[in-house]
């Protein structure tokens, strides 16, 4: 959780610091270091990067103000959630922006001043999803209970659709993967046993048996979604390395009679995309056919030049940047411009994460031809309790337009 991690504020005002600090303690957050000059912040922050997990700092400071302070950020490659609170006009905040995914910062957004309650809390909502400690259940599966779950063929998809808001349409379904013992009502979820599964060296092999259960739940996919809806299947940057990848993908897909085209393969940003092995492995993927996504973009690995160079054919803006997106001028500016360079590159933007009906309707009003995904369109369910979803959720978009 954020509130047992150290939380540094920048702002050259006193008053603001105090307050800032006074509105964290409120909320639980105890441990907050306050600072009225950037370069002191780099200092301690160079001396140990990893015990902050969040910076919130103002732009217009003397000495070094917030530009420089992004720079320097970027240089000692700090990993925690950053967010800006200022009084900026929109196109200051706009090339913040901008520079911030330069420097392949973790910025969440920026709220205005005077800084009021429900900004200061989205910005926190936004550090906690950054962090990713929010959601995780410590306790991790064992090795053997991986074991029995692959021998026993436990390993079960549960899906999640991408809606395109011009058509209504359910474009694709990203296919999530979960443990399902019998006699038990609830699935296991990821949080309990993904890390692991990496860590033994099993997530290729539950990562296999799961596209060979969608693939055979495929043909009534297209009875409720109809012959255009695609596959998402999550792969790790470290899975690109494996020797013979792409040709046990396809061998896979035709095996079931799925046709590449209707696949597409979501890269997580969590870990960045660094060797030529991994980089030839997502080039091979898309010459075959392979349709390949970038997932959680926002995290701080890909900046949004790179989306020019990348073969990317889909991406998809990690929750962090829309969380509150109604309120915040960074969050619209990020997406706006992925929004302009989509449409350059002929490439499939995904909204994920939409809990918020305003969040929705923002991007309805404020971003044309994106798909969304989210908690408020559709839970992760069982590939039985789609077409019931389906005809609810198609009733309910059109009382949203």
């Amino acid at each position: 959780m954020l509130k047992d991690k150290h939380i540094v504020v920048i702002d050259d005002s006193r008053a603001i610091l105090l307050l800032l600090q006074s509105m964290l303690d409120k909320q639980g957050y105890h441990q907050v270091t306050c600072v009225d000059c950037a370069a002191k912040a780099i200092k301690a922050i160079d001396r140990n990067p990893a015990k902050y997990a969040l910076l919130l700092t103002d732009l217009n400071m003397p000495d070094m103000d917030g530009m420089q302070l992004l720079r320097k950020l970027g240089e000692i490659e700090f990993k925690g959630a950053v967010g800006i609170i200022s009084e900026m006009e929109p196109r200051i905040i706009t090339l913040a922006a901008e520079i911030a995914q330069h420097h392949r910062l973790r910025l969440i957004g920026c709220v205005p001043k005077p800084i009021q309650p429900n900004d200061l809390n989205g910005l926190l909502l936004k550090a906690e999803e950054l962090m990713g400690d929010v959601r995780k259940d410590k306790q991790e599966l064992s090795k053997a209970e991986l074991l029995e779950a692959l021998d026993k063929g436990w390993v079960t998809p549960y899906y999640q659709p991408k809606v395109n808001m011009v058509t209504n349409k359910v474009d694709s379904v990203e296919v999530l993967m979960r443990i399902k013992r019998p006699g038990e009502v609830n699935a296991i979820t990821p949080w309990r046993f993904i890390e692991a599964a990496d860590r033994h060296g099993l997530l290729d092999a539950m990562t296999f048996q799961l596209i060979h259960k969608a693939c055979q739940s495929g043909h009534y996919l297209k009875q409720i979604f109809g012959e255009q809806v695609k596959l998402g299947i999550n792969l790790s940057p470290p899975q690109l390395e494996q020797e013979g990848l792409v040709e046990r993908l396809e061998s896979a897909f035709k095996e079931e009679g799925v046709m590449i085209d209707k696949v597409v393969l979501e890269i997580t940003e969590e870990r960045a995309l660094r060797n030529a092995r991994q980089l030839e492995t997502l080039n091979r993927l898309r010459m075959r056919g392979f349709g390949v996504s970038l997932d959680d973009f926002g995290t701080g690995f890909t900046n949004v030049n790179q989306l020019r160079t990348l073969p990317f054919s889909e991406v998809k803006i990690d929750r962090s940047l829309i969380i509150n997106i109604h309120r915040d001028a960074f969050c619209q500016a990020v997406v706006h411009s992925l929004t302009d360079i989509a449409k350059q590159l002929d490439v499939t933007l995904v909204a994920e994460g939409i809990e918020q009906v305003e969040e929705l309707k923002y991007l309805i009003d404020n971003c044309d031809q994106m798909v969304v995904q989210g908690y408020l369109i559709c839970l992760p369910r069982p590939v039985e309790a789609l077409s019931a979803w389906y005809s609810s959720w198609q009733k309910q978009f059109v009382s949203m337009q």
